[in-house]
């Protein structure tokens, strides 16, 4: 066994213990703004669980057997072929084992072997040679109590009670079980820092430490929380935005767009994980602002999927021309950065595959306020900016000689006169919010 699963047991032991833990809850009323009272509470709710470490039970002697007399001798007889001098599998050594434990390498090896005699795999079933029911009990019984004497004697009194704190995953959950908001778009944690881990796991008590930057951290989220699920006083009214052309997407294409379609369209032509991409996004400029208000939007637009079946190799352009091209609405703010490049917070809000001809589409969407859509094309090319060259110096007899060399030459070709697979929407109507009560 690796030497990495000697830390995962750990958090077994530490799991158990937490089994029987009660929760003290935190109260603090220092007053705030009007609201504060109500801030204060939801913060202190939602930020610290107190949990008591039930102490350990007292270790039940299944056996008076000691070590040389029956644990050693199973060992030898039906491990140490495997995990002795000549073999050392799963780099567990026990022909050196003296039934003392001098450090927690030395325990995670017995509890090694507790956890695969408990589950019948040591020795393993294809070995003629098994213990009987009654040797493996024996040795189990020694085990275990050997190990949780350890533990008992080698626990601090301090740790008795922990003071565990919510980490950012669960501290999310809990303000939308508590709340009922929608969590798509509004992460409060959003700027904590990150969660410590311990084996690989987030949720370990002793790794979820609290300083004095994380709780100011926290009365800063609980009141963002507060102004969120606060409601207007009235329903906002319905309204509804056209946008039929205007549409810009990058520096890099819009020069191009402008000089061949006048910006009348977006097109789409990257995945949105490319480097580099280009036209990986496809924001609605005249909606840039985002929603006036939470709530359901419904996005109606006219799409279109082109060059699905392309003149080229397939395995050069690297889409697979007999899937659907495929269409994705995701969530963007222009103050969290430009549209056109990737952001903390952009939740799949709606995904459909696109025929190969201009059809209309609807998608019902939520949208926190600032939020607006942008498209995306999630089975695009992988890496446009380096395609445009690469396909005009490929495929010469389709394009116009270059009038000059580079990027910008090349990338005009490559969108003017190419059939490069990609994704066109002509006119989008945006119309909300809605509430379901």
């Amino acid at each position: 066994m690796a030497s990495s699963a000697r830390k995962g047991v750990g958090s077994l032991w530490r799991k158990k213990s937490l089994d029987c833990a009660q929760s003290d809850p935190a109260k603090d009323s220092r007053p705030r703004r009007f609201h504060s009272s109500l801030t204060l509470l939801v913060g202190v709710l939602i930020i610290l669980v107190s949990a008591r470490i039930c102490p350990a039970d007292e270790a039940k002697q299944g056996s008076s057997v000691t070590f040389d007399a029956r644990v050693k001798p199973f060992l030898t007889t039906y491990c140490v072929g495997c995990h002795g001098p000549v073999k050392q599998k799963g780099d567990r050594r026990f022909d050196k084992l003296t039934g003392e434990i001098a450090d927690d390498n030395a325990l995670i090896d017995l509890q090694d072997i507790v956890d695969q005699l408990n589950l019948g795999e040591m020795p393993p079933p294809k070995e003629k040679l098994q213990p009987t029911s009654e040797e493996r009990a024996q040795v189990i019984a020694w085990l275990t109590a050997k190990t949780e004497q350890y533990r008992r004697e080698r626990k601090p009194a301090s740790s008795e009670t922990v003071l565990r704190r919510l980490n950012a995953r669960e501290y999310r959950n809990t303000v939308r079980d508590l709340l009922g908001l929608n969590m798509t778009m509004f992460d409060p944690t959003l700027g904590f820092p990150r969660d410590q881990t311990a084996e690989h796991l987030d949720n370990v008590g002793e790794s979820l430490v609290t300083s004095g930057h994380l709780l100011q951290r926290y009365l800063g989220a609980a009141d963002r929380i507060v102004e969120k699920v606060v409601a207007p006083a009235e329903k906002p009214a319905v309204q509804t935005w056209k946008f039929t052309g205007g549409f810009r997407q990058q520096p890099e294409i819009d020069q191009v767009h402008g000089r061949t379609n006048g910006f009348s369209w977006i097109t789409l032509y990257d995945v949105t994980g490319a480097d580099k991409l280009e036209g990986g996004y496809g924001p609605i400029w005249g909606f840039r602002e985002g929603a006036p208000h939470d709530g359901y939007y419904e996005l109606r637009f006219k799409a279109e999927a082109l060059n699905r079946r392309h003149p080229y190799d397939r395995d050069f352009v690297g889409t697979d021309p007999d899937e659907p091209l495929r269409l994705g609405i995701v969530a963007g703010n222009i103050r969290s950065g430009p549209l056109h490049k990737p952001q903390p917070i952009e939740s799949l809000l709606a995904e459909m595959d696109l025929a190969d001809e201009a059809q209309w589409y609807t998608a019902r969407v939520w949208l926190d306020a600032g939020f607006t859509p942008r498209f995306t094309f999630r089975n695009g090319l992988m890496d446009a900016r380096q395609m445009w060259g690469r396909l005009v110096n490929r495929y010469r007899d389709q394009f116009p000689p270059p009038m000059r060399r580079g990027i910008v030459e090349n990338r005009f070709n490559a969108i003017k006169y190419g059939k490069l697979p990609q994704i066109h929407i002509y006119e989008v109507e945006i119309t909300g919010p809605f509430y379901e009560q």
